[in-house]
């Protein structure tokens, strides 16, 4: 588990980043885990917003 220090500003920049980050790489596999990476980083993003929003 990733636990995140990350202020409000910061977490939605990267769930942005996240969303419109388009991989160059030629190889299809490494395009994938890329984007399933992402994928499962935004997920941890919106949790850590969730979160965030109910302790404060």
């Amino acid at each position: 588990m990733i636990n995140f220090d990350l202020n409000t500003n910061d977490c939605e920049a990267l769930l942005r980043h996240c969303g419109n980050f388009v991989p160059e790489d030629d190889d299809p596999r490494e395009k994938r885990r890329l984007l399933s990476s992402l994928e499962v980083l935004r997920e941890a993003l919106i949790e850590h917003l969730r979160e965030d929003g109910s302790q404060g």
